[in-house]
C-alpha cells in the first residue's frame, strides 16, 4: 500500500488497459509492454477493471481479460507496481471465490495487491448471475464482511446468508495481514459507513472545489480511526495533447490537455488531498507509449511512487477464531 499511498503527497496510477480506443473493445495491442514501460515510467500502481459482460449501451468492456487471470500473468510479468482492481463487483461473486483469487495475487506478487471493490453499476449483468438487481447494496455488505473473516482469521466460525463454515479454512492467507479494501464511488453505501468498514476510497473526477469537500468530509471522518492512514484517490479520464501548451478542456470524466496546464492541475488536486491520480486513457487520441515517455519525462517525476514498507507494512499472524 505504500508505494502506491506513501501519505502526504500523490502519487500516480494507470487504468486498464493502457491504450486510446473509440468504440467499447480495445485492441489490447501491446497491452503487457506498456503496463512494464509504465513501471519502468514510475507509475505508482495500475489498475485492472471487472467486467463480466459486454453492455453494448455502456460503451466499455474494461481490459476484457478476467481481473484476477490478468492479475496473474501482471504478477509475473512485473516486479514493483502494485496491483490493484478498480474495481471487483463483490455482488456478483461468492465472497470465497474473491477471497482465494485476491489471497493467491498478492502471494504470487509478493503482497503487491490493493482489492477496490463496487456494487455494480451495470444493471444487465445482475439477472445473468441470477442475482437481485435490488439487493446488490446488502449482498456488497455482507460479501465485504464474508471476505474479511475469511482471510484475516483461521478456522473462522461463520454464519452468513451467503453461507456457513466451521472447521475448515481458506488459503492461502494474504502475505500481510490483510488485503486493503478501497471503497469504489458510493455503491449505494453511507459514507461513514464506507469510512468505517474500508481502507480507503477510489473516486471520480468532480469540479476542483466539490472534490475539495468530498476530501474534507473524507478526513473527518478517518481522522483517529484506529486503522491508520485511509487514502483518497481520484480517477481521470487523460488525452494529453501534443501542444504542450494546450489549455484544459473537459472531456468525459476528464480532460484533454497539454502537459503544462495538467502539471498545474495534478498540483492543484494534490494540494487538495487527492493521494492518487488513476489515469485512464480510453480517450487518449496520441499513441499511449507516447503519452507515457512525456509523463515520465516531464510529470511523473514530480509525484514519484512511495517506498514499499515505509508505512509499517509487515507480516503479521492471522488470528485463530473457530475451533
Amino acid at each position: 500500500m505504500a508505494r502506491a499511498y506513501p501519505g502526504g503527497r500523490m502519487t500516480v496510477g494507470a487504468i486498464t488497459p493502457l491504450e486510446g480506443f473509440e468504440g467499447p473493445v480495445p485492441s489490447l495491442a501491446g497491452h503487457i509492454e506498456r503496463i512494464q514501460q509504465a513501471e519502468r515510467a514510475g507509475f505508482a500502481s495500475v489498475w485492472v477493471r471487472d467486467v463480466p459482460l459486454l453492455d453494448p449501451s455502456f460503451g466499455d468492456a474494461g481490459q476484457v481479460f478476467d481481473p484476477w487471470v490478468y492479475l496473474g500473468q501482471l504478477s509475473a510479468r512485473t516486479t514493483s507496481i502494485t496491483l490493484g482492481t478498480a474495481s471487483i463487483v463483490m455482488p456478483l461473486r461468492h465472497p470465497l471465490h474473491t477471497a482465494k483469487a485476491a489471497a493467491s495475487v498478492d502471494q504470487l506478487s509478493g503482497g503487491r495487491l490493493l482489492l477496490g471493490v463496487a456494487t455494480g453499476d451495470r444493471p444487465v449483468e445482475f439477472p445473468a448471475f441470477g442475482q437481485d438487481l435490488g439487493g446488490r447494496a446488502e449482498r456488497f455488505r455482507q460479501s465485504l464482511e464474508y471476505f474479511r473473516i475469511v482471510l484475516e482469521h483461521r478456522f473462522p466460525h461463520v454464519e452468513s446468508p451467503l453461507g456457513r463454515m466451521l472447521g475448515t479454512d481458506l488459503l492461502p492467507k494474504p502475505v500481510y495481514r490483510r488485503i486493503p479494501v478501497l471503497m469504489t464511488g458510493r455503491g449505494r453505501q453511507d459514507v461513514r459507513w464506507i469510512a468505517d468498514n474500508t481502507d480507503g476510497w477510489l473516486y471520480y473526477t468532480p469540479p476542483l472545489q466539490q472534490q475539495a469537500e468530498n476530501i474534507e468530509r473524507w478526513r473527518e471522518l478517518t481522522r483517529g480511526d484506529g486503522g491508520g492512514f485511509k487514502p483518497y484517490a481520484q480517477a481521470t479520464y487523460l488525452d494529453l495533447t501534443a501542444d504542450p501548451l494546450a489549455l484544459p478542456r473537459r472531456i468525459h470524466q476528464g480532460f484533454s490537455v497539454g502537459r503544462v496546464s495538467f502539471l498545474a492541475m495534478m498540483r492543484a488536486w494534490q494540494d487538495i488531498g487527492v493521494d492518487q491520480l488513476m489515469i485512464n486513457f480510453k480517450h487518449s487520441r496520441r499513441p499511449v507509449a507516447e503519452v507515457i515517455d512525456e509523463l515520465a519525462e516531464h510529470v511523473l517525476p514530480h509525484f514519484p511512487p512511495g517506498r514499499p514498507g515505509a508505512r509499517g507494512e509487515h507480516r503479521r499472524p492471522v488470528e485463530r477464531t473457530g475451533p
